[in-house]
């Protein structure tokens, strides 16, 4: 079934002041794209964002808190709203969220947590003193964090269950379920299939039917690192959808075909997705028309967009537009498009598929850098790649050479830093935006380009050892 499918983290909307609720929430409707056909909202975290007997509200939703003081629900009624705008609509529970899980206010610390605070995966590291936050997730091995969770899920049906048409399960904020080795966590699997069962269980309490999802790492292998048994969850016939999308990134070939093959007979569709950005750089039109190609071309039922009014909320008006044409295979692949080399930022280890940059080139050394070309976006008539290289090198794409760049007049350098118009995350990091003199651009012969995988190599030409940190291709 082909979906076009917007996750909204609901932070944006919840944990700011609202003058006017109803005014706030239309917006919330008005500004959602046409071709988004399936809107999940995010229903809680670690804190709720319904009015929970449960659980605990983030205090820090003021307007949240005051509404559940008055009696008024503004989950619900969004979930109303975008209703009667005709979206198939889902709640998204976060299964394991840990942001900030030392804080003194406990904002985001589950009750069960709260009350046992052994029951999180990464106990030793925490008494060791190297914990980071994925050592707070709460071990699902456990039966009182079992319990916990599917009350709080049981309760969201019970609210919720006379409107919504499907419910997620967020794995992947944040992907750390089971204490142990990766052997010991596959060892465990059972125990996340029968939750997973469990859950269908209480959606079909329900009075109307509730779709099924789960949000699971890119691969099989990531999957089996956090006890997922894709084959069982579906042979056991408890899932109705499934989407493939990246811890905290932009994975830039996600092929399907691996998890239709462990479905066998019983196949749901599968959605790929991605987050707002990639490396260091933040997702703009172009780059976004690059990864839904990809996502697309790897097989893909449709398009599953994380996060994305996650950065866009400090702007005045969120560019939804830049969302235009991206639920066909047709408009995503319109060019100019962005497509990138898979970058280590916001990875996680074994969860994640692996990534060659950042990486040292030796002086005199080559670099190889797979890069995929997604069979929709050829031909094309020009191609320009730019690498971050903080110095002079060459550049081969398919062993065929790319001819060095030259902008403009000779005085202006022939260095830039950018090939397009980029989004400029004012509230990143200062050097997340690259010097022109760390830059090489390269035109590329548009016949040496072919589609699917292809190799970049990149030979250090300096007499010191170069840090390659972003390789860019962009199409027209």
């Amino acid at each position: 079934m082909h979906r076009f499918l917007l996750d909204n983290d609901s932070s944006n909307i919840f944990h700011h002041p609202i003058d006017d609720l109803d005014a706030t929430l239309a917006e919330v409707v008005r500004e959602c794209p046409a071709q988004v056909t399936t809107y999940l909202l995010c229903s809680g975290a670690g804190s709720c964002y319904w009015p929970t007997r449960l659980g605990h509200v983030d205090p820090r939703a003021t307007a949240l808190v005051e509404a559940h003081a008055r009696g008024v629900d503004p989950l619900r009624l969004l979930l109303e709203q975008l209703k009667a705008a005709g979206k198939e609509i889902f709640l998204s529970y976060r299964m394991n969220d840990v942001h900030n899980p030392t804080d003194a206010d406990q904002w985001n610390t589950p009750r069960v947590r709260l009350e046992h605070p052994d029951c999180i995966v990464g106990l030793d590291e925490v008494e060791r003193g190297d914990a980071s936050w994925m050592s707070y997730c709460m071990d699902y091995a456990r039966d009182d964090v079992r319990a916990y969770v599917l009350e709080l899920i049981e309760e969201q049906i019970g609210l919720y269950g006379d409107l919504i048409d499907g419910f997620q399960l967020d794995w992947m904020r944040f992907p750390r379920h089971l204490s142990g080795t990766p052997e010991e966590v596959w060892a465990k699997r059972e125990i996340v299939t029968d939750f997973v069962g469990r859950v269908r269980a209480v959606l079909a309490t329900a009075d109307r039917p509730i779709a099924l999802a789960a949000r699971v790492p890119t691969t099989p292998a990531g999957c089996r690192h956090l006890g997922f048994d894709i084959a069982a969850w579906t042979t056991q016939d408890v899932l109705d959808l499934l989407v493939i999308c990246p811890f905290l990134t932009t994975e830039w070939q996600v092929p399907v075909a691996p998890f239709r093959d462990l479905m066998g007979e019983r196949q749901v569709p599968i959605y790929s997705g991605f987050d707002f950005g990639f490396g260091h750089q933040v997702h703009f039109p172009e780059s976004l028309r690059g990864i839904c190609s990809s996502l697309y071309d790897t097989g893909a039922d449709g398009i599953y967009v994380f996060n994305f009014p996650c950065w866009t909320e400090y702007l005045a008006a969120r560019p939804y537009h830049w969302l235009d044409g991206l639920d066909t295979p047709a408009g995503a692949s319109k060019k100019p498009l962005l497509l990138a080399a898979d970058h280590r930022r916001h990875r996680v280890e074994g969860v994640d598929q692996s990534a060659l940059l950042p990486a040292t080139v030796a002086a005199g050394e080559i670099l190889a850098v797979p890069l995929y070309i997604p069979a929709s976006t050829l031909p094309t008539w020009r191609c320009l790649a730019l690498v971050q290289s903080h110095g002079d090198v060459r550049l081969r794409i398919n062993q065929q050479p790319g001819l060095e760049f030259r902008h403009g007049r000779a005085h202006s350098g022939p260095f830039r830093s950018e090939i397009l118009l980029e989004y400029a995350n004012q509230y990143g990091d200062a050097d997340d935006r690259p010097q022109p003199a760390d830059c090489r651009t390269f035109q590329i012969p548009p016949d040496h380009l072919a589609a699917g995988d292809n190799q970049v190599l990149i030979e250090n030409t300096t007499a010191a050892p170069l840090t390659i940190e972003r390789l860019n291709l962009v199409l027209w």
